[in-house]
């Protein structure tokens, strides 16, 4: 790759083709893409590159309804293995199916793509049950209404990194209707074309005070070898509730290796203080050797609808 900072991120036009302002409640009625934004000055600044990935690549429908976040490893040679999330519409009342879908390209976006999604929570659902998550009944996966009691389904956010020499994937997922977990799959690729052994769960030490366990990313501490692993919560009990009574947060946890144990990174516990309205955020370095953490996210909404959805400078945050 190059000396640059590469952020690929999900994005949605603030504007529809009719001119109207696109509202928060309405985002979900918009097609996202992926945009491309690099920084010469250590996130200081960042230039658009465009957008490098829509919705619609995928044979099976995986993605025919919209793409969701993921993540983006480096290869070698040039070579860029983009994970993201594909949506699939398969009807007016279950309009989120979500596959994690893994396309490989170079920077400038996925330029090859698999016929179908490596891990389709309907397709392959008895297998998915077999290896310790949580599902519905087929015909309920993707309800706009949400799974039995709990918020919709979560089969999402895939991030790639490597491992010892492994490639793996987490993304978010559910041991039950209201229960988080992150899924752990080990990558493969054979003839250009990928696969997904997915793992048991990752659980985490205080997954009850929240129900969502969204865009996962993981960051090696050279200093003392270890992983961190930081999550995007959030405690939204049905898709019904209203915004003002839901709680987002970022939360941190270190584990020896990835199959764990994984506790709360911090003496006080895995919540990270003094992040406030940023969610859905990554690690800006892949390794750490120091101690502190480099992170970069979104604002929420809650921010304001001026600076909802842009991205606040690269934050420091201490570990010990």
């Amino acid at each position: 790759m190059d000396e640059r900072l590469h952020l690929y991120c999900l994005a949605l036009a603030r504007i529809a083709a009719d001119g109207r302002p696109i509202t928060p409640d309405q985002f979900n009625d918009y097609g996202f893409h992926y945009r491309h934004f690099v920084s010469s000055d250590d996130g200081a600044s960042w230039t658009d590159q465009g957008a490098v990935l829509d919705p619609g690549n995928l044979a099976d429908g995986a993605d025919n309804g919209n793409v969701w976040s993921g993540g983006v490893h480096p290869l070698g040679n040039g070579q860029v293995l983009f994970g993201f999330t594909g949506i699939e519409h398969a009807s007016a009342s279950r309009q989120f199916i979500q596959s994690p879908i893994f396309a490989t390209g170079d920077l400038t976006g996925p330029t090859h793509f698999p016929a179908a999604a490596q891990s389709h929570p309907v397709r392959d659902r008895t297998q998915i049950i077999e290896a310790g998550y949580y599902l519905p009944e087929s015909e309920a996966i993707g309800s706009n209404n949400g799974e039995e009691d709990g918020p919709i389904l979560a089969w999402r956010d895939p991030f790639i990194f490597e491992d010892h020499g492994t490639l793996r994937a987490v993304w978010s997922a559910k041991v039950g209707p209201r229960e988080p977990c992150v899924t752990h799959a080990v990558l493969s690729e054979s003839g250009g074309e990928w696969t997904t052994d997915i793992q048991p769960p990752i659980r985490l030490p205080d997954a009850a005070d929240y129900t969502q366990a969204e865009v996962p990313k993981l960051c090696w501490d050279e200093g003392n070898g270890s992983w961190l692993m930081m999550i995007s919560a959030c405690d939204r009990l049905h898709e019904q509730q209203p915004d003002h009574e839901i709680t987002k947060s970022l939360r941190l946890y270190r584990a020896p290796s990835v199959d764990g144990p994984w506790e709360p990174a911090f003496p006080h516990g895995s919540l990270i203080r003094g992040v406030d309205h940023l969610f859905g955020a990554s690690f800006a370095d892949r390794t750490t050797t120091g101690r502190s953490i480099r992170l970069i996210a979104p604002y929420t909404v809650k921010i304001g609808l001026e600076r909802a959805m842009s991205f606040a400078p690269i934050q420091t945050i201490t570990l010990y």
